[in-house]
């Protein structure tokens, strides 16, 4: 099943952003160890077109549960970057 998640930074969280990428993105290549598999993920950006404010994924996993953990356990949510995080199913129709 295929979900996104919607994660908006927090207010000033840029240069705990940029502390905790590495990890962050070490995370994204270990999400099979979460039942869970990374189908796209990225940046929002702000309207500059460069500054991070968030992050959208879409994840496949067998149930909301295995995407809550795996997000829950990425080093933006441990270390405070992200404000709001939202988990919905998603049905893909195009592309």
């Amino acid at each position: 099943m295929l979900f996104v998640i919607h994660a908006m930074d927090k207010k000033d969280a840029i240069n705990t952003r940029a502390k905790h990428y590495r990890e962050h993105r070490q995370h994204l290549d270990d999400s099979k160890k979460y039942g869970v598999e990374v189908i796209t993920a990225g940046p929002f950006v702000a309207d500059d077109n460069e500054t991070p404010i968030g992050s959208l994924f879409i994840i496949e996993a067998k149930d909301r549960n295995a995407v809550r953990a795996f997000t829950n356990s990425d080093p933006y949510h441990l270390n405070g970057v992200w404000d709001a995080v939202e988990i919905h199913a998603y049905h893909k129709k195009r592309g």
